[in-house]
C-alpha cells in the first residue's frame, strides 16, 4: 500500500501543491500510512528486543539472498553459488556472507539492470555522484519513501521534531518558474534553494523563517556554516536564531568545527546527524561523541580490511552493506567506497564506527613530488574566520594552489592579511599558495560546497 505521501511526492512540486490542502487535514500518521508506522514499531521493539533483532537480521539477509538469486547478476560465473545453500538451510547467513565477493560501486553502476529482480515498474533510476564526482546509477523501490522516512525521523527526535513539524529545507535543486524558495505544504517544509543564498538575499531567507515560525533546519553543513557567516555580520534582526530547536545537517562531513559554529549561533538547539547513502543500504545516527551507531534493522554493515577480512577496533576499514528493505535490486557485500574506524560493537554485533572518509575525492592537495597533503590543517573556526564568508582552494598544477576568498562585508585589508598568512603558515611548506579575492564563490549544481576543487588530472586517492 502507497501513502499518500508517497504517492505526493513523486508528482512534479507544482501539481504536488494541488493536493497539499486536503492532505494535510488527514492526521498525520494517515498520511504516511502502514508502512512507515510498521518500520516505528520495527525500530522501537529493536532498541529494547536484541535477540528478536538477530533473529529478524537472519531472516532479511535469507530473503535478500534468495531475491538476489533471482537476478542475472548474481547467478553468473559461480561467485553467488553459496546463497543457494543459505536459502536450502545448509549453511548460515552470516557464515555465507564471508565467501561472498565486494560488489563494487563500478560494478553496481556497470551491470545495475542485471541486477533486478523485480519488475520494472516497481523501480525506478537514481543516480548519484557522491563526493567524487563520478556518477553511478541504480535503481530503487518506487515505494521506497515511508520506510526511509520513518528512519529519518526517528534519528531527528532527540532535537524534539515530531513527524508533520514545518522545516526549512535548504536544497540544491532547481524550483518551479525558477524561485528562490518554495513551500510545500504537502509534506511541511519550505525548500530554499541554496544558490540564491548571498550577503543580498540572506534578510529575505531569514525574516521568511522568523515569519512562518520555523524552528527546525534542514541541509548541508556548507551551508549552515555559510549561513551562519552571514548571520553573524548581518546588520539586522537575527534574534530568531535563539528560537530555532533543531539543526539537521546532512549528505556532508560534520565534525567539531561545524558542531562549534552551529551551537554558536543557535544556542537553544540540539543538533541531530545521520550517516546514509543514496543507495539506502545503510542508516547510522551520530552520537555526542562523534561515533556512528547504524540501525541494525536497515541494512547489514561490516568494516573490511581489503583481503575481505574484518577489521579489529581501532582500525579502519571499509564499509560494506547488505540490504535489508526487500527491495526490487538487492545489494549484496556493497562496498560504499567509504571509511572509517572501528570503535566497537553494539549488543547485536552492529559495528560501530567514527571518521567517515569519503574513499574519493578528498585526496587533497598534490604536493610537487607527487605526494599528497591533506586539507584538514585548512579547517578554521572561531575568530581566525570572521572576515570570510566562504573559502576555496583549487589546484591546476603540482606544487602549487590559489585560496580563492569571499570576503564578509565586515572585513579589512588587514584581516584578510592575516587571514591569508595563517592559511600560508598552514600548508607547512608542502604547496605554494597563491591568494585571490573574489565576490563570489557558488555552492556546486547540486547545492554541495566542497573545500578542494581538484583538477589535477588522475590525482592520487587514499582514505587519509
Amino acid at each position: 500500500m502507497v501513502s499518500i505521501r508517497e504517492f505526493v511526492a513523486h508528482l512534479p512540486p507544482d501539481k504536488r501543491e494541488l493536493l497539499a490542502a486536503p492532505a494535510r487535514l488527514l492526521p498525520v500518521k494517515s498520511r504516511y500510512g502502514p508502512i512507515y508506522q510498521r518500520t516505528i514499531r520495527e525500530i522501537e521493539k529493536g532498541r529494547t528486543t536484541p535477540s528478536w533483532v538477530l533473529d529478524t537480521v537472519d531472516e532479511r539477509l535469507t530473503e535478500t539472498f534468495r531475491t538476489a538469486r533471482e537476478a542475472p547478476y548474481y547467478t553468473r560465473g559461480g561467485h553467488y553459488d553459496v546463497l543457494d545453500r543459505v536459502t536450502s538451510g545448509d549453511v548460515s547467513t552470516r557464515d555465507a556472507l564471508s565467501e561472498l565477493p565486494i560488489l563494487t560501486r563500478e560494478d553496481l553502476s556497470e551491470h545495475y539492470r542485471d541486477m533486478l529482480a523485480a519488475p520494472e515498474k516497481t523501480v525506478e533510476l537514481s543516480a548519484s555522484s557522491g563526493t567524487s564526482g563520478d556518477p553511478i546509477f541504480f535503481l530503487l523501490d518506487r515505494n521506497r519513501g515511508a520506510r526511509e522516512w520513518a528512519y529519518v525521523v526517528d534519528s531527528w527526535s532527540s532535537t524534539g521534531y515530531q513527524l508533520g513539524q514545518w522545516r526549512v529545507f535548504f536544497r540544491g535543486l532547481d524550483l518551479p518558474q525558477h524561485r528562490p524558495y518554495f513551500v510545500m505544504n504537502s509534506t511541511g517544509e519550505i525548500v530554499i534553494r541554496i544558490q540564491t543564498i548571498s550577503p543580498e538575499t540572506v534578510r529575505e531567507c531569514w525574516e521568511l523563517i522568523e515569519k512562518r515560525g520555523i524552528k527546525y533546519l534542514h541541509g548541508y553543513p556548507s551551508t549552515f556554516m555559510y549561513l551562519a557567516r552571514l548571520l553573524e555580520d548581518a546588520d539586522f534582526d537575527t534574534s530568531w536564531r535563539f528560537k530555532i530547536r533543531g539543526v539537521m545537517p546532512v549528505s556532508e562531513q560534520y565534525g567539531p568545527e561545524q558542531r562549534d559554529v552551529l551551537q554558536r549561533l543557535f544556542p537553544n538547539a540540539k543538533q541531530a546527524v545521520f550517516y546514509g547513502l543514496s543507495e539506502k543500504s545503510v542508516f547510522a545516527w551520530l552520537d555526542d561523541d562523534f561515533v556512528y551507531h547504524p540501525y541494525p534493522l536497515y541494512g547489514h554493515v561490516e568494516l573490511l580490511n581489503e583481503d575481505g577480512t574484518t577489521v579489529d577496533v581501532g582500525e579502519r576499514g571499509r564499509i560494506v552493506t547488505t540490504t535489508l528493505d526487500g527491495r526490487g535490486m538487492p545489494l549484496v557485500r556493497y562496498d560504499t567506497g567509504d571509511s572509517a574506524e572501528l570503535i566497537g560493537h553494539d549488543e547485536v554485533g552492529t559495528p560501530l564506527f567514527k571518521n567517515v572518509l569519503a574513499r574519493r575525492g578528498r585526496e587533497g592537495l598534490i604536493k610537487a613530488d607527487g605526494q599528497t597533503f591533506s586539507t584538514t590543517p585548512f579547517n578554521v573556526h572561531g575568530h581566525e574566520f570572521e572576515c570570510v564568508h566562504r573559502f576555496k582552494i583549487r589546484q591546476d598544477t603540482l606544487g602549487k594552489a590559489v585560496l580563492l576568498v569571499q570576503p564578509s562585508q565586515k572585513a579589512t585589508e588587514e584581516d584578510l592579511e592575516q587571514f591569508r598568512q595563517l592559511m600560508i603558515r598552514r600548508t607547512e611548506n608542502q604547496v605554494e599558495l597563491d591568494f585571490e579575492l573574489v565576490d563570489e564563490l557558488p555552492a556546486t549544481m547540486n547545492g554541495k560546497f566542497t573545500l578542494l576543487d581538484q583538477r589535477i588530472p588522475n590525482a592520487p586517492t587514499a582514505w587519509a
